[in-house]
């Protein structure tokens, strides 16, 4: 059974955008949009160098509980169909207060106000599962995330073990959405 839609918006260019959490027969559509993602794409999102993600973490990916793991994915409608176009998660910590964020925006994508909807999207589902802080390690040199970061609120700061990442934080939120 496919989740209800959270939020639906039109971008900037016109494309028609669902956001709606993950579920498990979203496994295939992940696994095509991040195999279309260049190889610096793939590196920013996973801090390494990834050819391919394995069936069993796709399968993982697809499988957000929804309160543990939070995941929003973005459907777009172009030329008739639907695709997969962003993925939206966090996992929480050990503190059981604060989460970890990951983003991703299918390249072709992006500068359309995706990623900034994705995240409020993320912060307030977050926020209604109780915790207080999303934060991430982004790649220093991923500037136009750091960017996008800077944008919807987010604290950045060197990360103290290691001059590569930037650590990114941000309180969960309801943030405020300016219509596109």
């Amino acid at each position: 059974m496919t989740p209800p839609t959270i939020e639906s918006f039109t971008t900037r260019t016109g494309q028609r955008v669902h956001l709606r959490p993950v579920c498990p027969h979203d496994a295939q559509a992940l696994a095509t949009m991040l195999a279309g993602l260049s190889p610096l794409a793939r590196r920013r999102r996973f801090h390494g160098a990834v050819n391919a993600v394995a069936a069993a973490r796709l399968h993982d990916m697809a499988g957000a509980d929804g309160h543990h793991q939070i995941a929003i994915v973005a459907l777009a409608e172009h030329e008739g169909r639907t695709a997969l176009v962003a993925d939206a998660r966090c996992v929480t910590d050990a503190s059981g207060s604060a989460a970890e964020f990951a983003l991703v925006v299918a390249e072709g994508w992006r500068g359309r106000g995706i990623a900034r909807r994705c995240l409020a999207a993320l912060r307030r589902a977050a926020a209604d599962e109780g915790l207080h802080w999303l934060y991430g390690h982004v790649l220093a040199d991923n500037l136009p995330m750091l960017a996008l970061l800077r944008r919807c609120g987010f604290a950045l700061s060197p990360h103290r073990g290691d001059a590569g990442l930037v650590v990114a934080e941000v309180r969960c939120a309801a943030p405020a959405l300016r219509r596109a």
